[in-house]
């Protein structure tokens, strides 16, 4: 599942390729991707560039002049720039035809994500009332502090709710956890200072250590929980067993020794 690390990437991938081309076309192929009506996406971007591309926790903004198009790439979405017809991926449900002849593709098997406009990606972040992102420079430990403070529950499913902090999912939260030897299920009223500002450190450390791995088609190192997600593996860390439960409705996965 894309998560702020994967949409990051396809933000890259996006500005590589698609800014500063002239779209010529939109071929809806699959109308359930869209949260906006087909006549009403082809008026915002046919015609014009793609002047800039920003990124906000797992969601994706194009600017295109007076609105902006906008991805969300659900459960399976990915972007594919191609040439040939032949290329197309299997799945493409919108693409994108530029001047030049190449296209770019959305494509999603599982069809759950958006491909929609938007007058401006702030004001749909706050609309949409979605929490910092944590690798903007404004997000620091003050401000993760005032965050978490007052807040009861599980600290997993506190990181999983993107209002509260905007693109991390399921295995960049229990891998952060993982890395400040947290349990997932803690009390998010019962984490020290000091617990704190570990996770706060470990969000940003796994976020870019990701985005610095798959950037380069890299798999994750082994000393990382992600190789190691099965009930009753060791933890590569301290030798620990691995262990599986619930939380937040998400399989979690944890070391029983380091993790309490």
């Amino acid at each position: 599942m894309p998560e702020l690390p994967e949409v990051e990437l396809y933000c890259r991938y996006f500005a590589q390729h698609a800014l500063h081309q002239r779209v010529a076309a939109v071929r809806v192929l699959d109308e359930r991707i869209l949260g906006v009506r087909t006549a009403a996406l082809k008026r915002a971007v046919v015609g014009r560039e793609f002047t800039q591309v920003r990124r906000h926790g797992k969601h994706l903004f194009a600017d295109a002049g007076s609105s902006w198009l906008h991805l969300h790439f659900g459960m399976s979405g990915d972007l594919y720039y191609y040439r040939d017809d032949a290329d197309q991926p299997r799945f493409a449900r919108v693409v994108f035809e530029f001047e030049n002849g190449a296209r770019l593709a959305y494509d999603d098997m599982r069809l759950f994500g958006v491909v929609d406009v938007t007058p401006d990606p702030d004001a749909f972040i706050a609309e949409h009332r979605l929490g910092p992102d944590p690798l903007d420079a404004a997000f620091r430990l003050p401000a993760f502090r005032r965050i978490i403070d007052g807040r009861r529950g599980a600290v997993k499913s506190l990181l999983m709710t993107q209002e509260i902090v905007a693109g991390m999912g399921n295995l960049y939260v229990d891998e952060t956890l993982y890395r400040a030897s947290i349990h997932p299920r803690r009390a998010v009223d019962a984490l020290t200072d000091a617990e704190a500002k570990s996770i706060f450190t470990g969000i940003s450390g796994v976020l870019k250590e990701a985005i610095a791995f798959k950037s380069r088609g890299g798999d994750y190192p082994g000393r990382w929980l992600v190789q190691h997600r099965e009930e009753g593996d060791r933890c590569p860390r301290c030798g620990g067993t691995i262990q599986r439960t619930v939380v937040f409705g998400r399989t979690t996965y944890f070391c029983g020794k380091h993790q309490r």
